[in-house]
């Protein structure tokens, strides 16, 4: 009758808590990215947009980061 395309996660705050709470669980970002993605289609801008909101402070802080 009608067709409707899948629902997407792109609301900024539920791919952001959706990766906190996987991280959180033990689980690394490849795995994160995967999960979400086959869960439902993602902004993948809105996906690194995230993770670089969420992570790179604490990379920044790291002792033993390398440059490249």
């Amino acid at each position: 009758m009608f067709q409707r395309g899948p629902k997407r996660l792109d609301e900024e705050g539920m791919v952001c808590a959706a990766i906190t709470a996987l991280f959180e669980e033990g689980y690394d970002r490849a795995t994160i990215e995967l999960a979400l993605i086959r869960q439902a289609p993602v902004d993948l801008d809105l996906l690194a947009q995230c993770y670089e909101r969420l992570f790179a402070a604490g990379a920044a802080t790291e002792p033993h980061s390398r440059a490249a």
